[in-house]
């Protein structure tokens, strides 16, 4: 199979198992969100977002470091999978632990500590199944993966909705999320086992070492940036209410849910680039490029048209009592094209053997996200935290520009940035003077955007190359390309 079809394969299941999450995430934070209102929808995004800062402790850029490793030598699985999850066993219970404490020390009432157990747990347990997804991502096996996903989605769905007929507690609520872990883990155990042979857990110190060592840079850096990216739900917790963070929390999770694109997309092209840089260097920088142009023609309309539409969005789906999550998500949803451009900035540098590079630039991302939040949620609340999210991406994505020019990878921005801007601004303006439903304007907005994107002569004749590669012969010869 070649590099495109490989690439286009892994893509295809994990955008499909990502898009039946998030489907099925639709209906089960709408219904949940409605049915605990803002102050329980707080409590439970408040121990999302805690434990998911907490959780980067149980992997420290191990999986990352595994996945470039083994996907340039498969012969090495075994090792990889040994000493990576004997490493990630003891640091998820030394992360439990931690954050027990943690919740313990501080001033939680009876029901948000354990709403946080028992999310914290899931979110641990999580982490240590990365250790059999590591190998899913190497191996270039992204359907195992995407089935996990999938078989997680639709445990949260039917507990939810359980919940929410049955009217139990935000703690019953909770309690899905920690029976969905299991259940994950217990598959990809079985399919890890399967293929590559049962884990026994290896204590090659010397090796450890090794791997301490070169994930170190890796796990800095996702520590920095989550916290960046964490700290404004945990500060507005702090000095404002669980309805201000239930209000930021409703649209920050709208953004967050199209970050599966750039996730999915890089989740697979990530041992493909690891293999370029050793086989094929050339390969790298155009596939690079490419990548950044193909995540800038989705993120921009993404922007404009939420723009537009976020009053018909906030209503469809959270309701009145929602009103005030209108003007936070058509700031925040700015973030997003530099979200999308990270992701690709990140494994990029990872697969140039580069991480020790991102270090100082997400430090300094950091203190800008601490020092902006306690400034800003103080005066703005809610977007005051908007507000830092965006200017924090964007500071990311420039600093991670920088990195990869240093080393010879340069982008034409203009070039990309400058026509899926135009299409979007006509598509904007199309679909705010037609005043139509939510859904008929996503649908026009996206036949504007594509007509103005064709108009503009975005695609040249080596994007129709790889449109080729996709496409049967009897498709090509009818299209004529």
């Amino acid at each position: 199979m070649s590099t495109v079809r490989t690439l286009v394969k892994n893509t295809g299941v994990l955008f499909l198992s990502q898009l039946v999450g998030y489907v099925l995430a639709f209906f089960y934070t709408l219904y949940s969100a409605r049915y605990l209102g803002t102050t329980n929808f707080g409590i439970i995004s408040f121990a999302t977002a805690i434990s998911g800062l907490f959780a980067i402790f149980t992997d420290l850029g191990l999986s990352t470091l595994t996945i470039r490793e083994v996907a340039r030598d498969k012969d090495r699985t075994y090792k990889y999978m040994g000493n990576h999850g004997s490493i990630k066993l003891i640091l998820s219970i030394i992360t439990m632990m931690i954050l027990v404490a943690f919740v313990n020390i501080g001033t939680f009432d009876e029901t948000t500590k354990m709403v946080v157990y028992l999310v914290g747990s899931s979110v641990i347990i999580n982490a240590f199944s990365g250790t059999f997804t590591s190998m899913f991502r190497a191996h270039e096996q992204m359907e195992y993966q995407s089935i996990a996903d999938i078989i997680n989605a639709v445990c949260m769905f039917i507990g939810v909705l359980y919940c929410v007929f049955t009217k139990q507690s935000v703690i019953a609520v909770s309690m899905v999320y920690l029976i969905s872990s299991l259940v994950m883990l217990t598959y990809s155990f079985i399919i890890c086992t399967r293929n590559y042979g049962l884990i026994h857990f290896q204590f090659d110190f010397k090796f450890w070492k090794y791997l301490i060592y070169h994930a170190f840079p890796l796990a800095i850096t996702s520590i920095f940036a989550l916290i960046s990216f964490k700290m404004n739900t945990i500060l507005l917790n702090m000095f404002t209410g669980s309805a201000v963070v239930g209000e930021y929390t409703a649209a920050f999770n709208l953004m967050q849910a199209l970050i599966f694109i750039p996730t999915v997309y890089s989740t697979a092209v990530m041992p493909i680039f690891s293999k370029f840089y050793v086989d094929r260097k050339d390969l790298l920088d155009y596939s690079y490029k490419k990548s950044l142009k193909y995540l800038t023609l989705l993120s921009i309309p993404i922007v404009f048209g939420t723009m537009i539409l976020s009053d018909k969005i906030i209503m469809f789906i959270y309701g009145p009592s929602y009103v005030n999550t209108i003007e936070i998500l058509r700031l925040i949803i700015w973030a997003l094209p530099a979200i999308f451009l990270s992701y690709i900035l990140g494994i990029s540098i990872a697969s140039i053997n580069k991480q020790h590079e991102t270090v100082k630039a997400t430090f300094i991302c950091l203190i800008l996200s601490t020092v902006g939040n306690l400034i800003l949620i103080k005066l703005f609340g809610g977007i005051g935290a908007a507000m830092i999210t965006v200017l924090n991406e964007v500071s990311m994505v420039v600093f991670y520009l920088h990195i990869m020019h240093k080393y010879g990878y340069d982008v034409p921005f203009r070039d990309i940035l400058v026509k899926p801007f135009i299409a979007s601004i006509v598509m904007s303006v199309v679909v705010y003077y037609l005043h139509i439903d939510l859904f008929t304007s996503v649908a026009v907005g996206i036949v504007v955007y594509v007509v103005m994107i064709l108009a503009l002569k975005t695609f040249g004749e080596d994007d129709l190359k790889i449109i080729k590669q996709l496409l049967p012969e009897r498709i090509i010869k009818i299209l004529k390309i």
